[in-house]
């Protein structure tokens, strides 16, 4: 067996490059950004108003007291899509909306509550500063100005600015695709009528769906593969050619007469990276690698096979996606002791509690069994505990939030 650590590494130094592809802005949402953003243009794209009032001059302002209003003439209109299209000139004004280009040769808005107009004239009555209430170009940012960070996952907001700028086709990775095979005789699937009493009912199907999804993947196909080699080197067969990025298997990777994962993946042409390791839950975990397709055959024990999932199965989605981790962690105190005697990497299920004003604190969840699915449904997460590591209570440690 080899540790946790050296499990990690072997995987990253195996991991196939992520596809990038380009989608439009409709169908952006929630994809992860390939590239950085740079603006094609300045925002604002053009000078305009910040308010509904008039466009003046601020040099046909200087006689403006609070008793001493100034008059102009008002010789057109700026409408938002309709801008005036003639030069101010002095003692002029033209009515202008909130969006409105600004006239040439005018430099000041004054608000609308500010005047008062009549027969063709306006009353400027107040005037704060010289350029008020006006929004020039570019003062946003710039054209060429990186606005968007690779590796972003789009949401509405991101949208709307790519939408602003004129973004219509948009570099995203492109979505890992699994293929989910869930192997076991002993299994009854949803939608069985009837379960036999040595049977028993499959999570793990709905289970690592939802997990690739949550991980930003796409199940290609779910399967049940009966405990049968022929049929499981068929089904990778046929898995290999969907050009799946993995292939994810739960169970059949231990060293039971009707375990036949291993055999049939180098059957078909996968190379073994590694294949047990000392952690705990999860120790038979296999991977392996068929040019850019990796294999992970985990363990049939629903948590087992989640465990696995998430310290193994997650980074290499992660990977295909252009970034480094999907999951939280947070830094957190021990409020109990927390000891590994044994000589595996204990992953150790944990509630948090996360207090306002004050430091968060775990405590490890009293039923850890592999078989138990309450052991990751009542924690909020884990940490991983080393051999021989003994943490006193106030000890910090990283946390993994589910």
């Amino acid at each position: 067996m080899i540790s946790v650590s050296e499990a990690l590494e072997i995987l990253k130094n195996n991991l196939p490059e992520p596809r990038i592809v380009r989608v439009s802005i409709n169908e952006a949402f929630s994809r992860r950004l390939a590239e950085d953003i740079h603006s094609p243009e300045p925002s604002p794209r053009y000078t305009s108003s910040a308010m509904d009032g008039y466009a003046v001059r601020w040099a046909d302002l200087h006689e403006l007291r609070d008793d001493t209003p100034v008059s102009l003439n008002v010789v057109g209109e700026s409408q938002a899509g309709v801008p005036y299209a003639v030069r101010l000139e002095a003692g002029e004004a033209v009515r202008i909306s909130t969006g409105a280009m600004i006239p040439e040769g005018s430099d000041t808005v004054i608000r609308v509550e500010d005047t008062e107009e009549e027969g063709g004239i306006v009353l400027i009555r107040k005037c704060k500063k010289e350029g008020q209430d006006v929004r020039h170009a570019g003062e946003e940012f710039g054209q060429g100005a990186k606005i968007l960070d690779k590796g972003l996952v789009l949401k509405a907001r991101q949208i709307a600015l790519l939408s602003a700028i004129g973004c219509n086709s948009i570099p995203v990775y492109d979505k890992p695709r699994v293929s989910l095979f869930i192997t076991g005789t002993e299994l009854a699937h949803h939608g069985d009528e009837e379960i036999k009493p040595f049977q028993v009912r499959d999570s793990n199907d709905p289970m690592l769906q939802s997990a690739i999804k949550e991980a930003g993947g796409v199940v290609a196909e779910s399967l049940h593969v009966e405990d049968d080699l022929e049929v499981t080197v068929r089904q990778l067969r046929m898995a290999l050619e969907k050009q799946s990025d993995i292939i994810l298997c739960s169970g059949g990777v231990s060293v039971g007469r009707h375990d036949h994962v291993k055999e049939a993946a180098e059957m078909v042409g996968f190379d073994e990276l590694f294949w047990k390791i000392r952690q705990k839950p999860g120790k038979p975990l296999y991977v392996a690698r068929r040019n850019r397709t990796l294999l992970f055959g985990l363990p049939g024990n629903p948590v087992s096979a989640f465990m696995c999932f998430q310290n193994f199965v997650m980074p290499s989605l992660a990977s295909l996606q252009g970034v480094q981790y999907l999951k939280k962690t947070i830094t957190a105190e021990a409020e109990v002791p927390v000891v590994n005697m044994g000589k595996r990497t204990d992953f150790i299920r944990v509630d948090i509690t996360n207090e306002p004003n004050s430091v968060p604190t775990f405590r490890p969840i009293a039923r850890q069994g592999s078989h138990m699915l309450t052991s990751i449904v009542e924690a909020d997460g884990y940490i991983a505990v080393e051999p021989g590591c003994d943490l006193k209570p106030g000890d910090l440690a990283e946390v993994f939030v589910f």
